[in-house]
């Protein structure tokens, strides 16, 4: 008897592992219902899948690893609808620290993957092509880049000493991301390094792609909002516009420059961890969750997969800047834009 309770006992100890069925999304969905859960169809998610599974794959199949598919499915999922890890861990059949896992692990493996699919125009091949394409929006001459700073909301529960730094105006804890697109509405730099309090023009300025401008590297203009500081490299609305000519130049501007906007729309409609109540997580992980959506809003361009129903994105607005504004040098440069192809 004392035999058989010693053997139960140690059964009861040896509990067998349970391990959750995990669906396979390819198996269950066609490209419509796809696309509406994932935000892309099975042609893009293929893709994806091809190319990230060198860098997801498990070297053994120890304790039911996730396959690449899989993961690529559960990140997908949390960028598309930004919805609590236990909802996305919920459908796919995973527990809520593996799923957090994944979802690393896949943004990790995409911004690795940044500078094959977020590129800057700098060859003379680029730089005239992408002049050329923003010139047939409004004539609106040279420009190689619109420019805007957008806030994405994170948590402010482990921020720190540094919490004061994450509050923007508006008053919640963000991240200014800054992003510059083309005209062909692909994303071309991407900086989300920035706490929410930091100024737009201080960003640009201090950024790799403003450095580049400031010591001649790049050669052609930016357009961006009156939060920004007038550059020769920079052009701006003018603020009170008296003449014709002025008023002319101030129209292609804005006709030129929304082009960032519906960019910025178009992000945030298909990728929704980016709005709501915010990433949860360190600054430093939502930074690469930023950039892993900007990598994928371009591959989404570049397999002409369909746009999200476009929700009017937040206005951010202008804000003051620490820099004297329209210093001499880019006050001439905007005269001489105006007076060139505007009287």
């Amino acid at each position: 008897m004392a035999l058989m309770i010693n053997v139960l006992g140690a059964a009861a100890r040896r509990r067998e592992r349970v391990f959750r069925d995990r669906t396979n999304p390819l198996d269950l969905y066609d490209d419509r219902e796809m696309f509406k859960k994932y935000r892309f169809n099975r042609e893009g998610v293929m893709f994806l899948i091809d190319l990230l599974s060198d860098d997801l794959e498990h070297a053994t199949g120890r304790s039911k690893a996730l396959p690449a598919s899989l993961q690529v499915f559960v990140a997908l999922r949390f960028y598309a609808t930004g919805a609590v890890l236990d909802s996305t861990a919920t459908q796919h059949g995973c527990s809520i620290s593996t799923t957090s896992r994944v979802v690393r692990r896949v943004t990790t493996a995409i911004c690795g993957k940044k500078d094959e699919f977020i590129k800057f125009p700098r060859s003379p091949e680029e730089v005239r092509k992408t002049q050329h394409d923003f010139f047939l929006l409004a004539g609106f001459p040279r420009v190689i880049g619109a420019v805007d700073g957008t806030h994405i909301r994170i948590n402010g529960v482990a921020l720190g000493a540094a919490e004061h730094l994450y509050v923007n105006r508006k008053g919640f804890y963000s991240i200014n991301v800054q992003l510059t697109c083309d005209a062909q509405y692909y994303i071309t730099s991407v900086s989300a390094r920035w706490p929410g309090s930091t100024h737009d023009s201080r960003i640009c300025r201090t950024s790799t792609i403003g450095e580049a401008f400031a010591a001649g590297i790049l050669d052609g203009l930016l357009v961006g909002d009156s939060g920004y500081g007038l550059q020769t490299w920079l052009m701006t609305p003018v603020p009170i516009p008296t003449t014709r000519a002025e008023r002319r130049y101030n129209q292609a501007h804005s006709c030129t420059r929304v082009v960032i906007e519906q960019v910025n729309g178009q992000w945030k409609s298909k990728f929704r961890c980016l709005i709501g109540s915010g990433l949860h997580m360190f600054p430093q992980r939502a930074a690469d969750v930023i950039t892993a959506c900007a990598c994928l809003h371009n591959i989404s361009k570049h397999l002409r997969q369909p746009d999200v129903h476009q929700e009017r994105a937040e206005e951010d607005g202008a804000e003051g800047h620490d820099e004297v504004r329209d210093a001499m040098s880019g006050r001439q440069a905007r005269d001489d834009i105006i007076n060139n192809f505007f009287t």
